[in-house]
């Protein structure tokens, strides 16, 4: 079957962006954002938090887009062109991607096809020595990409691969420069990063602020903000003087507690997204007793987690099934079982494994999540409930979150692909980041048999087959309990009137023209 996709009304913002009269450079404005915590550089595989995607998106662009801004909530899933301008199926196993032939690097180097097969290929992305060690997670499928001319490329999967467009919209489908990349390395191009995207990097000075700078010829058009610049903020009420004494413009990381009295101040108000993001304990099975599972099952049915949406977010938020997203559209299998809060049947497993009032030691990054200290705590009072004797541990940095002798720690599963295999393959897939042993996250060995399942959930094209697969995943998930799923995040942006700015349901914050405005 041969498919062909072309761009389609819901990229004609950024087609047309070119034609946005071109202002003196003096007179945009400087976009100062308050942050709770910076990344500690800009690549993007190293970068793939919260922190670090808000910015990363402002200096890269992906090959294919994932349009969020298409629909009023901000989680639009349709798949358009960006450095790609279409794509097309050749065969089972080979496709086609033509690029833009307009666009220079933000050093003033021309893009080439040799860049984006670099960004996507072996060396880069999937080989056994590749440079970025999550790339298999997103594009080991892949066991061929090589240029066509000078404004196609070729991709070969070693399967039917289903989801192939949709791959590129992971936090790793930018397009960096081959030869200043390899000049570099990827330490270096952590800190001095070029990229084809609105923004370059002008300064960081880490722990304090990022600076971004207008790159004037970006192929999109000339974007809005003359500068933007990232402080670091730790303390909310920090962040909330800064947006309404005029300090900052837009601020991160509120919580639901502060809407009413950010909205009434006439000066800012808040804007509220549900993230394709679920905030998620993860439990460290090779530390005893968690290796137990009648534990970890114990531990997911003392939860209460509508009692923590209601207290904490005033049930704004949403509480997913296990790996099972709203956001997977078609797919999404609704009528599935989702564990809910039994005190009993917690007991009851708790008595069935080998658990014997052992002091387990939660870990949690300060300050990182919002209201998640007190979510800990929440937690701690409804284990002690039901028998589970917890110690809540606070680290400065996730290094330390994860450093040995955790039990669990707090952690988060994000549908960066629109697709049943995300969150599920980047956190439990072979290259998983909870499976792989040298990730900071590592805190399970998946069986052969869960493996082979995520191999065929990759390559199966087969509709109702995939699906089958898929269920088979969830239910060894459900018995084998390596994670507690709490809620799906809530961000919520204070933003100061008279900027127009659509927050979207992912942590990239976009500042492209067709989605930020000044009054």
């Amino acid at each position: 079957m041969n498919k062909f996709i072309t761009a389609t009304a819901t990229v004609v913002a950024l087609a047309t962006a070119t034609v946005v009269p071109v202002l003196a450079q003096d007179d945009r404005p400087i976009l100062t954002i308050g942050v709770q915590s910076l990344s500690d550089g800009f690549d993007p595989s190293l970068n793939i938090s919260n922190a670090g995607q808000r910015i990363t998106a402002s200096i890269f662009d992906k090959l294919i887009s994932r349009a969020y801004w298409g629909n009023e909530s901000g989680a639009g899933a349709e798949l358009v062109p960006s450095i790609a301008t279409a794509w097309r199926q050749v065969s089972d196993t080979q496709w086609e991607v033509d690029i833009r032939t307009d666009v220079v690097f933000q050093d003033g180097t021309p893009m080439t096809a040799e860049d984006v097969a670099f960004s996507f290929g072996e060396q880069m992305m999937w080989g056994p020595d590749r440079i970025y060690k999550a790339g298999s997670t997103y594009y080991g499928t892949f066991t061929d990409v090589s240029v066509v001319d000078e404004d196609t490329v070729s991709f070969t999967t070693k399967a039917p691969d289903p989801i192939f467009p949709a791959r590129f919209t992971s936090p790793l489908g930018m397009v960096v420069p081959k030869a200043y990349f390899l000049e570099q390395g990827i330490e270096g191009f952590n800190l001095k990063p070029i990229g084809t995207g609105p923004y370059k990097l002008e300064e960081y000075k880490p722990d304090e602020y990022v600076r971004l700078v207008s790159n004037d010829k970006y192929w999109g058009g000339l974007p809005p903000a003359r500068e933007i610049i990232f402080r670091e903020i730790p303390e909310e009420a920090g962040r909330i003087t800064g947006l309404l004494n005029g300090e900052l413009d837009m601020i991160v990381s509120i919580t639901p507690d502060q809407q009413a009295f950010i909205d009434s101040s006439g000066v800012a108000t808040v804007k509220p997204v549900v993230i394709d993001n679920s905030r998620v304990v993860a439990l460290n099975t090779f530390e005893p007793p968690m290796d137990d599972k009648y534990l970890r099952q114990a531990l997911v049915w003392a939860v209460d987690r509508e009692a923590i949406v209601d207290a904490l977010w005033g049930g704004q938020n949403r509480i997913p099934h296990d790996f099972n997203f709203v956001s997977h559209g078609e797919d999404y299998l609704a009528d599935r079982p989702n564990e809910h809060y039994d005190l009993e049947e917690a007991k009851e497993l708790l008595a069935k494994s080998d658990y014997n009032g052992e002091e387990l030691i939660f870990r949690i990054q300060g300050g990182y999540y919002a209201n998640y200290e007190q979510v800990a705590q929440v937690l701690q009072q409804q284990w002690k409930e039901a028998g589970i004797n917890v110690k809540i541990e606070i680290r400065d940095t996730f290094d330390e979150v994860t450093a040995p002798g955790k039990h669990m720690f707090a952690h988060s599963n994000g549908v960066q692909i629109p697709d049943i295999t995300h969150p599920l393959v980047n956190i439990y897939g072979p290259e998983g980041i909870r499976v792989r042993s040298d990730a900071a996250g590592y805190s399970w060995d998946p069986s052969p048999e869960f493996l082979d399942l995520i191999s065929k959930l990759e390559t199966t094209v087969d509709h109702d087959a995939r699906i089958g697969v898929y269920e088979q995943l969830l239910d060894i998930l459900d018995d084998e309990r390596p994670q507690i799923e709490l809620f799906q995040a809530m961000e919520y942006y204070g933003v100061r009137n008279g900027i127009e700015w659509k927050p979207y349901s992912f942590w990239p914050m976009d500042f492209r023209s067709y989605n930020l405005k000044f009054d």
